[in-house]
């Protein structure tokens, strides 16, 4: 039973990664990002081939069939992670070009290739000594073959482990990123990663207790149990990964742009913060004009009340270059994008709350919050109080004065 559980997962998988192949080839916008996803899914469905067509193996003779599931699966295995931490890397980067030092991630990957390919094309006497059950190879090159070939297998855990580690850093990373191109991040923090990475840890307990039992064979009823749930949270977790992968454009990259190189990388990890406008040529009264011309898009204009506003928006807006505004909110107002914007945002706010009867939910939306969730944080880091607590604190004709006094001086 567990072994057509397996064989339909897998098939599930293969089903629903070549619908999001030709999906992804298909889009022409950020078409480095959409590459990246189509190599990562090419990965998965070569992976699922030998469960999926288990019956077709079995069919063959026994010499052809362990000699395809080398050749397919072990470097299929060792491809994943790298490749999806190449996507990762390409969807949250301000340029759509690969990472550097690219040969680093696939060293391993090449590596079971290469050694797959060896054991393929040996003589017979070889390969039978490696793939044999009873006994380990006496000679020295198949003893080395299979040596090589059990380290690359159990080389797949640790780099799992540390490629989810590496994701999770540089969506970190990326989280701070979007404070400089938007005012609101809830909808491009790529939180459906951190889901992907959940699932991951899962497969990845999984497939690590299955190698464990594959040392001791008493345990085979348990050992069929976590199959089954491997197979299963591999099918959840790529058809998770396909749906919100497909839909997915970069949101560093400046919409209907696949590039924009004069935007410093997010891997750029020798950049200095001191260092990263060194070359700019804004001067000091160009900055000051920039600033000028900031603050009155928000007092005047109320700019700050778009829920959708980003950098690209306001500098259309005031006409003036993405890189100029932020450089001129970093070193003139001192103040990220998403700081900045979100001040006006609670000053707003505060005046609503004690100069209307409206609803904090109707003043959330109003003042351009897209979350209530996100407007409660926000109002209670600059506060000190939620927006119900500052309704009733500044009821008083006093605090009454006080807020009409701030609503003066926006």
């Amino acid at each position: 039973m567990d072994h057509v559980i397996v064989e339909t997962t897998s098939t599930a998988t293969i089903a629903i990664t070549v619908f999001g192949i030709v999906f992804s080839l298909m889009q022409t916008e950020y078409s480095y990002v959409r590459r990246s996803f189509a190599m990562f899914l090419g990965a998965v469905a070569v992976n699922n081939i030998p469960d999926a067509f288990v019956r077709m193996f079995d069919a063959m003779p026994e010499l052809y069939s362990q000699k395809a599931e080398i050749i397919l699966w072990q470097p299929s295995s060792l491809c994943l992670a790298p490749l999806f931490w190449i996507y990762v890397t390409a969807v949250t980067s301000t340029t759509q070009k690969r990472p550097a030092h690219l040969f680093r991630h696939l060293l391993l990957p090449a590596l079971a290739a290469v050694v797959g390919l060896i054991m393929v094309v040996s003589q017979q006497d070889v390969w039978l000594s490696v793939a044999s059950d009873d006994t380990l190879p006496t000679t020295a090159w198949p003893l080395f073959l299979i040596s090589v070939f059990v380290l690359l297998q159990i080389a797949l855990f640790p780099q799992m482990a540390v490629y989810l580690f590496l994701i999770v850093q540089r969506l970190l990373r990326y989280r701070l990123l979007l404070r400089d191109v938007y005012a609101s991040t809830e909808e491009h923090e790529l939180r459906w990663i951190y889901a992907i990475a959940g699932f991951a840890i899962v497969f990845w307990f999984a497939r690590t207790f299955l190698l464990l039992f594959a040392f001791f064979p008493e345990q085979s009823g348990t050992s069929s149990g976590i199959l089954i749930v491997t197979g299963l949270t591999a099918l959840a977790l790529i058809a998770t990964t396909t749906l919100w992968g497909i839909r997915q454009r970069p949101p560093l990259v400046p919409p209907g742009k696949d590039q924009n190189p004069s935007t410093p990388a997010i891997d750029d990890s020798s950049t200095q913060p001191d260092d990263k406008y060194k070359k700019s040529a804004l001067s000091a009264e160009a900055a000051s004009r920039i600033a000028g011309k900031l603050r009155a898009a928000m007092e005047t204009d109320r700019l700050y009340r778009d829920p959708n506003l980003s950098l690209w928006i306001l500098a259309r807006h005031i006409g003036a270059s993405p890189n100029y505004i932020s450089q001129t909110l970093n070193e003139v107002i001192g103040e990220s994008f998403f700081d900045f914007v979100n001040r006006y945002r609670i000053k707003d706010a505060q005046i609503q709350l004690t100069t209307t009867d409206h609803t904090v939910l109707n003043i959330t939306y109003d003042v351009g919050f897209n979350a209530r969730s996100s407007f409660y944080n926000a109002f209670k880091r600059v506060t000190g109080q939620t927006p119900t607590s500052y309704r009733k604190t500044m009821s008083s004709p006093v605090g009454m004065d006080d807020t009409l006094q701030q609503s003066r001086n926006i």
